[in-house]
């Protein structure tokens, strides 16, 4: 016997469902799709570095790194063609003025001054005798100009006297006698007169004498202080309270007149000579402030020099420290040093994006509300610090940016964030 059985009927759910799914999926894949469209590349966020543009004070500084150098070196040379005998200080020993340091040798220098000092003795000696004999040849002449005088007062008086008898006519004295006597008269005032002028003109020439003779004795006398200055400088000492920094000689080394011997440098006296990139000295001025870092300490200093050349693309600037140096302070210590360009109470900045300049407009990669896109907009920068730089205009305060390389997205006006 058959028996019919009727096929149960399929709800609607379980008739539609399948549909309701593919309808979703659709949907989904129109929105993916539709999503995909808004921007013709993709990125992924995790490789990038996101800036938010901030408000409020904003301060500018530019970094550069450099070395502490002192600022009073002095080079101790040889004054005279010399050996080293001794080494007496390292480079590192702290000395203080009037410490020896090296000393030299040189025999033939020594002998030099033995026989200069025998030759002024002997030069001194001639001068001497020279002046006796000159004061004793002044001596004789002074008499000879006595004896002159007194030859011409004895024939006055005897003229006087015969004069007034042969003008009274006596008879007891004769014209001849008269006229003899008044002719020698004549005559002694005249050698009287000669023999003061020889005493004038040795005197004179006496005077000149010693005069020259003073100048080769003092001639001589600076020779040989010459040569005794050029023994003692066999011996240097440090001109300064110091540190040795450098003693470029060896025991037994010949050493020629100016070569260096010591090179010493003020342990209390640094500087820093920081090195700042090109494209970011043209801020930096005398007087700004600046804060140098050594690693351990830091202490603040001032922009005392800027160099006007540029090599291998930095700019060298001197930095004189106003307070103290920091304990651990030395020659040749690497630092860093942010130099403060300006201080700009309330502005926009962000943190510096990739190769972003000063005071120059760039196009940046800003996001959108969600995160999910990052379309270019042009940003006109303003003065840059060490890791930001300031918004002139293109940006409002709490947007963000792209702040990494986009080099490999550049070409496209909109980016999707993965």
């Amino acid at each position: 016997m058959d028996i019919n059985r009727a096929k149960p009927k399929r709800s609607v759910v379980s008739r539609y469902w399948p549909w309701s799914i593919l309808a979703l999926i659709l949907a989904g894949a129109g929105y993916y799709l539709y999503f995909l469209a808004q921007a013709d590349f993709a990125v992924d966020s995790d490789t990038l570095v996101i800036g938010q543009v901030k408000q409020g004070k904003f301060s500018v500084s530019v970094r550069g790194s450099g070395v502490l150098v002192p600022d009073n070196i002095q080079w101790l040379s040889a004054n005279v063609d010399a050996r080293v005998e001794r080494i007496l200080v390292k480079p590192g020993k702290t000395v203080s003025k009037g410490d020896l340091i090296v000393e030299l040798t040189n025999p033939k220098l020594v002998q030099l001054l033995e026989e200069t000092r025998w030759e002024l003795e002997a030069v001194t000696a001639e001068n001497e005798a020279e002046r006796v004999i000159q004061e004793s040849a002044l001596l004789d002449q002074k008499t000879l100009v006595l004896n002159a005088r007194l030859d011409y007062d004895s024939s006055k008086l005897e003229q006087d006297a015969q004069s007034e008898l042969f003008e009274k006519n006596t008879g007891a004295v004769s014209k001849i006698d008269y006229e003899r006597t008044r002719l020698e008269t004549i005559q002694f005032k005249q050698r009287w007169q000669i023999q003061k002028q020889r005493l004038a003109k040795m005197t004179e020439n006496l005077k000149v004498q010693n005069n020259a003779r003073d100048a080769r004795l003092k001639k001589m006398r600076k020779t040989l202080e010459r040569v005794r200055q050029d023994v003692n400088s066999l011996k240097i000492y440090a001109s300064i309270d110091s540190v040795v920094q450098d003693v470029p000689v060896e025991a037994g080394q010949r050493i020629g007149m100016g070569g260096n011997i010591a090179k010493l440098a003020r342990q209390d006296s640094l500087i820093a000579e920081l090195q700042v990139p090109e494209l970011q000295i043209r801020d930096v001025e005398i007087g700004q402030k600046v804060v140098i870092d050594t690693r351990n300490n830091k202490a603040h200093g001032v922009v005392t020099r800027v160099d006007p050349a540029v090599v291998n693309g930095n700019v060298q600037v001197d930095v004189s420290f106003n307070g103290g140096l920091p304990a651990d302070a030395r020659p040749d210590l690497t630092v860093d040093g942010e130099i403060k360009i300006a201080e700009i109470s309330d502005t926009l900045y962000v943190r510096r994006p990739l190769f972003a300049q000063s005071q120059t407009s760039a196009s940046l990669y800003k996001l959108t509300a969600d995160g999910n896109f990052a379309s270019r907009v042009k940003v006109k920068l303003g003065k840059g610090s060490v890791d930001e730089i300031q918004i002139i205009e293109g940006l409002a305060p709490g947007e963000k940016i792209i702040i990494s390389d986009p080099s490999s997205w550049e070409s496209y006006p909109k980016v999707r964030l993965n």
